[in-house]
């Protein structure tokens, strides 16, 4: 029986190459991921990210801004975002409200940052426990935001909590489209309109508010 192993493209962005070759080496020594481009130019990098053919864009914080998160996700709704810096970065949750779903400290050894990057990949979030006080504070002021316009939680139709149920399982677009059985196109506006219900700027975000809302309980028993 032949076993066909899924390939991850990661492209990288960082301020020096000598912190991001270690890390590409051990990417593709596990034949897992594929390595596109590794860049501290980040004219150069735009270039190849906004031609949507890398999975993850795995990008030092202080390389990026939130309007650059946003109109690269909005290219490339299905590529994702991990972070690389420090807990204490003053743009990271900036960077993570505007699409970015993953976080690792910059610094650790190349095998546990794959393996980080592994997790991501699988699940589609990674959020450390340094950050994890800072999203509960963003996500009790929306509740709050929610209680103060009435609503115990955001009225969803039914397609649209089914897609965001899907969000929660790290479906991509495209996993979702096949299995509605719909187009990328039409998955990309529902996805759009659930985040703006929910408030959400993410996938991370959003898939947050599904289980601290209990969107996602509520989507299981419809």
């Amino acid at each position: 029986m032949v076993i066909v192993v899924s390939i991850t493209s990661v492209l990288m962005l960082g301020s020096h190459r000598s912190t991001l070759e270690p890390l590409a080496l051990a990417l593709v020594t596990g034949r897992r991921f594929d390595v596109v481009g590794i860049e501290t130019d980040r004219s150069r990098f735009w270039a190849i990210a906004l031609d949507c053919s890398a999975d993850i864009a795995l990008v030092e914080a202080g390389s990026v801004d939130v309007a650059s998160v946003r109109e690269l996700l909005k290219v490339c709704p299905d590529m994702r975002i991990m972070l690389i810096g420090t807990p204490g970065d003053p743009q990271l949750i900036d960077l993570l409200v505007a699409g970015a779903d993953g976080f690792f400290t910059r610094g650790v050894s190349p095998e546990l940052t794959v393996e980080a990057v592994r997790m991501f990949n699988e699940s589609g979030v990674l959020l450390p426990p340094p950050l994890s006080r800072l999203v509960l504070d963003r996500l009790r002021y929306l509740e709050e935001h929610f209680g103060a316009a009435g609503l115990e939680h955001p009225p969803l139709g039914k397609r649209e909590a089914l897609v965001l149920r899907m969000l929660t399982t790290g479906a991509t677009n495209r996993e979702i489209a096949k299995s509605l059985d719909v187009s990328v196109s039409t998955v990309k506006n529902q996805v759009a309109a659930v985040f703006k219900k929910l408030g959400a700027s993410s996938r991370s975000e959003a898939v947050a508010l599904a289980f601290r809302l209990r969107l996602a309980e509520e989507t299981e028993r419809r």
